[in-house]
C-alpha cells in the first residue's frame, strides 16, 4: 500500500518562525515508522519545498494521504488533500495534528475523508490497516471523526496513552532528503526529538493544555538517550510543552546523556518557576549541553500575569534569571503584547531585558485566542477574523486601544533592538557564525521586517485612539 505523509506550509500572511526557522515534521516521521515496512510511505515537506507535492504526484499515487495541521496551517492543509483528490480521486484522506484536536471543525471539507484527533500514531496505524483490507467502513477505529456530507460524525474517544514509550523511534530516513534544510536562527542544523507531551498549568491563552486534558505524558530517558546519541545533528530541538515538568525525569536523562558521553546542544522551553526551583537540575543539564531556554515571561507586571491565568510566584523571574546567567544558559524571553501598549510599554521591557544579560532573545506576542481555549471561549465573540494563517502570536485579533498600524510600528522597533542585542549577547559576531545560514536568517529578518510594515491591513478594525 502506497501511503504519503505531508507537511503544509504556512499561510503567505504569517509572520514569524516560518522565515527563521524550519523544524522536521516529527509527527509524519513517528506516523511512518509505525506503518508495516512493506507499506511504501513517502513524506513531503511543503514548508521546505511548497512545489514538491505536485511532483510528488506525478508518479505516486497514494491510497491513503495524511495531513498534518497546525492552526496557521488550515487553508494550506487543506488544498493540500484538494490536491491529492484532483491526481488520485481514490485516495483516502486523513488530517491530524494540535489543530485538528482543539477545534475539528475547521476541516469539514469535500476534500478531507477522516479527521483524528489527539496522539494519532495508533489512529493512524489503524487507518491504514483497514485501507489495506479493503475497508470503506472506519466508524469502528476509535480517536476521529468521519465526515458524512455536511457534517463530522465522531467515533468512539480513543483514551490518551499514559507513556510515549509505545511509540516508534521516529523514521528519520522518511525526510532525508530535507535535512540539510532544518534549521532554527543560526544554527544551521537541528533534530527536533519530542521527550513528552502536555503541561497541566492553566494558562488561559494556551492549547497544550488542551490538547492532553491536562495531562503530561512522556517517553523514559532510556528511549530518548538511545534516539539521541544517533542522531546526525549536535543541536536539538526538544519539543515538548514543559519539558522539566518531572523534574527527576529531566535528572535522570541528563545523567544518562553524560554517562553514555553524548554530546549535543539543547534547547527547549523551560517555565520560569522550574528554573527557580531547580538550581542543581539546570546545572546538571548546562553540564550535558543545555544552551537555550524558552520562556514565557508574558510580562514585566506581575499583577497583569495573574490577570492571564500565569500562576507564578512574584519575583519568580528575577531568581530563574540569575540561576541561567551564572550558568551560561541564554534565554528567548516572552513577552505578551497587550492592546492598549504604549512605547513607554515598550521601554519598560527594554530596560527590564538590558538589566538581564541572560535574555539573548525577546519575543513580543500580542494576546491570541487559539480555538478551543478558555481565552477564545470568553473572547469568541469580539474576535475581528477566521482567516487562520494570521493566529500566528503576531497578529492583533482583537480590538487594540492603541491603533493597529502603531503597534506593529512599535513591534518591528523592538524587534530590530532585540538583533542587535542578540548580535553581541549571543556573540553573532564570531567567524565561524558567518556563513551561508546567517544570510539565510538575515533574509529571514528582513521578510518579517517588511511583513510588520503591512501587518495592519491584514485585519480590518476600527482605529481608536488614545484620546477617545
Amino acid at each position: 500500500m502506497k501511503v504519503l505523509l505531508i507537511n503544509p506550509p504556512c499561510g503567505e500572511r504569517t509572520i514569524g518562525l516560518k522565515n527563521i526557522a524550519r523544524i522536521e515534521p516529527l509527527n509524519l516521521e513517528l506516523l511512518g515508522a509505525a506503518l508495516p515496512k512493506s507499506d511504501e510511505v513517502r513524506v513531503v515537506d511543503m514548508e521546505v519545498d511548497p512545489k514538491d507535492l505536485a511532483r510528488t504526484l506525478r508518479d505516486f499515487r497514494p491510497d491513503v494521504a495524511g495531513v498534518t495541521s497546525e492552526v496557521v496551517h488550515l487553508e494550506t492543509a487543506k488544498a493540500a488533500l484538494r490536491l491529492v483528490r484532483a491526481a488520485a480521486p481514490e485516495c483516502l484522506t486523513v488530517v491530524g495534528g494540535h489543530h485538528p484536536t482543539v477545534w475539528p471543525q475547521d476541516f469539514l471539507d469535500p476534500a478531507i475523508d477522516l479527521v483524528v484527533r489527539g496522539d494519532g500514531v495508533n489512529t493512524f496505524r489503524e487507518i491504514c490497516a483497514a485501507r489495506a483490507d479493503g475497508a470503506a467502513d472506519f466508524s469502528h477505529i476509535a480517536g476521529m471523526m468521519i465526515r458524512d456530507g455536511d457534517r463530522l460524525v465522531p467515533t468512539r474517544l480513543r483514551p490518551l496513552p499514559t507513556t510515549l514509550d509505545d511509540q516508534p523511534m521516529p523514521d528519520r530516513s522518511l525526510t532525508a532528503r530535507y535535512r540539510n534544510q532544518y534549521f532554527y536562527l543560526w544554527e544551521k542544523r537541528v533534530a527536533a526529538v519530542r521527550s513528552s507531551v502536555g503541561c497541566s498549568y492553566p494558562c488561559i491563552f494556551c492549547s497544550c493544555r488542551v490538547f492532553t486534558n491536562g495531562s503530561f505524558i512522556a517517553r523514559s530517558p532510556e528511549l530518548l538517550v538511545e534516539e539521541i546519541r544517533n542522531l546526525d545533528e549536535d543541536f536539538v530541538y526538544l519539543c515538548d510543552d514543559h519539558a522539566f515538568h518531572n523534574p527527576a525525569r529531566m535528572e535522570e536523562l541528563a545523567e544518562r546523556l553524560l554517562s553514555a558521553g553524548v554530546k549535543k546542544r539543547y534547547f527547549t522551553y523551560a517555565r520560569a518557576d522550574s528554573i527557580a526551583e531547580n538550581p542543581k537540575l539546570f546545572k546538571l543539564w548546562a553540564k550535558a549541553g543545555l544552551m537555550l531556554v524558552m520562556t514565557g515571561l508574558e510580562s514585566v507586571d506581575y499583577e497583569r500575569l495573574k490577570l492571564n491565568g500565569k500562576r507564578i510566584e512574584k519575583g519568580c523571574d528575577e531568581t530563574a534569571l540569575s540561576i541561567l546567567a551564572e550558568l551560561g544558559i541564554g534565554m528567548s524571553a516572552g513577552f505578551l503584547v497587550e492592546p492598549h501598549f504604549t512605547e513607554r510599554d515598550f521601554a519598560a521591557i527594554d530596560d527590564y531585558v538590558r538589566r538581564h544579560p541572560a535574555i539573548l532573545l525577546t519575543e513580543f506576542t500580542p494576546l491570541t485566542p487559539f480555538p478551543g481555549t478558555p481565552l477564545y471561549k470568553k473572547v469568541e465573540n469580539e474576535i475581528l477574523t477566521t482567516d487562520r494563517q494570521l493566529f500566528d502570536l503576531q497578529h492583533f485579533l482583537l480590538p487594540t486601544e492603541t491603533p493597529t498600524r502603531d503597534l506593529y510600528r512599535m513591534m518591528r522597533n523592538a524587534y530590530g533592538r532585540m538583533i542587535l542585542r542578540a548580535f553581541f549577547r549571543a556573540r553573532l559576531w564570531r567567524g565561524p557564525m558567518w556563513s551561508m545560514q546567517f544570510l539565510k536568517l538575515l533574509n529571514g529578518l528582513r521578510h518579517n521586517f517588511l511583513a510588520f510594515g503591512r501587518a495592519h491591513r491584514d485585519i480590518p478594525q476600527a482605529a481608536p485612539t488614545l484620546a477617545e
